[in-house]
């Protein structure tokens, strides 16, 4: 069994001269990911890997949580805006050897996974947020959703 979890990246700036993927995240977008990342942490989550959108704004959440949890961060192109669930199913086959993985991503890309992931349909994601899935087997509709974590929780759980 995996536990997939699906993070939505922090706040980024709205605009950047070298378009949508060079957006980086606002300080305060820095800091609630750190906050993220520090209460994905306390509250057990210590990923095998980290697997996040080649999306600046993506990356420097997902660096964030490979920082804290001290393990891989790879990025991947299947993550980046127009992600589906069979994507991270691929991701998943591809590191059987991992029980814990930690995928950041975008809206709505996220909803529609969690969807076709567990059959629970309208899940918010607020920045920077998370769900956790157990993946009985890599196939759709055969996860469950275990955690609904938005950021405020994230935040009280960083918090001690």
């Amino acid at each position: 069994m995996t536990t997939l979890v699906l993070m939505r990246h922090g706040v980024a700036e709205p605009d950047n001269p070298g378009g949508d993927g060079a957006r980086r995240l606002t300080e305060s977008g820095l800091e609630r990911a750190g906050q993220a990342a520090a209460g994905l942490v306390a509250l057990g989550i210590r990923p095998d890997l980290v697997v996040s959108s080649p999306l600046i704004r993506c990356l420097q959440t997902a660096r964030l949580v490979a920082d804290r949890a001290g393990c891989a961060l790879e990025d991947d192109i299947r993550l980046a805006p127009g992600m589906t669930a069979a994507d991270l199913l691929d991701i998943v086959l591809e590191h059987p050897d991992h029980d814990i993985i930690v995928a950041c991503s975008h809206q709505p890309g996220l909803t529609y996974a969690v969807a076709d992931l567990t059959g629970c349909d309208n899940m918010p994601f607020r920045r920077p947020g998370a769900a956790v899935i157990t993946m009985h087997s890599p196939r759709l509709g055969d996860g469950t959703l275990v955690a609904v974590l938005p950021p405020r929780v994230l935040r009280a759980a960083a918090q001690g």
